[in-house]
Parts: structure tokens; sequence; C-alpha cells
């Protein structure tokens, strides 16, 4: 019998095991790479805390720095101090960069203006901002950066390429959203950070369950369900979900295919760095 879609398939059935793979893997790739920390942007929110948590639990809270990188359109005090707290609980360097001054810099570039009110375009600058700084604290002390994306947001393609999609290691990318949520309350994590509404931040009264059109659990169910390549009239047998909404996701999974892959390669010679000349790290 084929599996079936339930939402208990989301719940780690062993999360303190599941938390030693995480760890192990995080500690692996530092030490294959030499580097000294590890950096991840902490924005208060659900997927950047419970990274945090467990990049301290891998390799020491002192070899980790969570840098919050609040802007004035979206300054958020709550998620700066949830942020904060989570930092001192778990023993990360935190460090708080207004990212205002460099946002607005952009401005100043004529293509850049906002003259036509396109939020996302903006929005997306504001994320590569983030990247730029997350990548100069790396640069600095010796670091790699954790991106902190779930396989939810990275199966739809719900993050900014060369944004929060710009990392070195992601912890977290084949865990769902909802899985997440029950590794935070495993984690301790407080309840006000899994229980608030997800945000990328990059313009007020932005959700993420209000941009995506759904519940995280729903959305879930419909992944889990395309991920083993169940059709849409199976999945939607199994959630109650309308055909046409299941059709919808999977289209924004097979379009944003792109955001997933490196860039695309010309094939000229023997061997083509990045597809079939790919080096083990060194040890």
């Amino acid at each position: 019998m084929p599996d079936r879609i339930r939402a208990d398939r989301f719940k780690l059935q062993n999360p303190g095991e599941t938390v030693e793979r995480v760890k192990r893997f995080l500690r692996t790739h530092k030490e294959r790479t030499k580097a000294r920390t590890l950096v991840l942007g902490l924005s208060g929110g659900l997927d950047s805390c419970v990274t945090a948590a467990v990049c301290s639990m891998a390799v020491g809270g002192h070899n980790v720095i969570g840098v919050s990188m609040p802007e004035k359109e979206t300054w958020n005090k709550a998620n700066i101090e949830d942020a904060q707290y989570v930092a001192r609980k778990f023993g990360v360097r935190f460090k708080l960069v207004d990212i205002t001054e460099l946002v607005d810099s952009t401005q100043h570039i004529s293509e850049l203006k906002r003259k036509h009110g396109d939020r996302v375009a903006f929005g997306n600058v504001k994320a590569r901002v983030r990247g730029l700084v997350l990548y100069y604290f790396a640069n600095f002390y010796g670091g790699l950066v954790v991106g902190t994306g779930d396989k939810s947001e990275i199966m739809l393609g719900y993050f900014t390429k060369y944004g929060d999609g710009a990392c070195d290691m992601q912890p977290l990318a084949d865990m769902y959203k909802t899985t997440v949520g029950h590794l935070a309350k495993y984690l301790g994590i407080p309840a006000r950070v899994y229980a608030k509404q997800a945000s990328p931040g990059l313009w007020p009264g932005q959700t993420a369950e209000g941009e995506l059109g759904m519940s995280y659990e729903r959305l879930d169910m419909i992944l889990w369900g395309l991920e083993r390549w169940m059709s849409p009239a199976d999945i939607a047998l199994d959630t109650g979900l309308q055909t046409s909404t299941i059709c919808m996701v999977r289209k924004r999974w097979i379009g944003s295919e792109h955001k997933r892959r490196p860039p695309l390669s010309l094939k000229l010679g023997y061997r083509t760095a990045g597809s079939d000349l790919r080096l083990p790290y060194s040890v």
C-alpha cells in the first residue's frame, strides 16, 4: 500500500537523533573547510532561531555569530528581542546591524529608484544586502554562512536568489516548516517564536502564508505528496484540498527549479566546473 499523507508525517519520531545528525553535519563541514565560526542571520523567526540553537549545540555558542539586520521600514522590536533572547539562551554571539543606510544607498542608483512601487524588486535588494552583511562577517571571522531556509520554502522557491538563498550550508533544508516547529518545541525555543506568523520582513505587513496563499500545514502536505511523485488527484483525495490548488503549488515548485541549481554552464570542454568536474573537500 502506498504512503498516504497524514499530519503526523511531520512529527519527529526521534527528535534527539535528528538533532545529533544535524550537529554532526554542521560540525563535519566546519572542520572540513577549516572554518573558525558559523555565521547566520538571526531574525527572531522560527527557522533562524532553530538554526542558531543547533549551530550552538554543534560547535559551541562562542563559535556562532547571529546577526540581526533590521531596517527602518520593517523595524520590529519584538523580533529583535526574540533574537537576543535565543542568542543568550544558547550562548550565541549576537550582532545587531541596522542596514537602513545600506538599503537607502541603493536608491541613489537611478534604475533602483522606487518610481513604480515594485516592492518585490526592492524587497529582494534588502535580502541581498543582508547576504552582503553576513558574508562580511564570515570573511572577517573566518567563517561559513549557514542558511536558515526550510524544505517548504526551498521547494516553493520562496527565497531571494543570492539573498537569503546565499549560504554555504543549510541544516534545515530537508525539514518541512511544520517539522521545524516541532523541533523548536523540543529545543526549548519560546512559544512566541514558533507561534508568530512567518515573514521575510521585506516590506510592512508581509507574511509568508499570505503570499503563498495557504497555511504551512496544508502546503507541507501537498509538498510531501509532490516529493513522492503523487498525482494532484491522489493528493486531493488524501488532503481534501481542491485539485486546482495542488496544481498551483506544483506549478510554483517546478517553475522555481532555477533557484535551487547553480548557474548553468555551457559545456565546451572535457569536464565542466561544477557539473562533471567536482572535487571532494580537502581533509
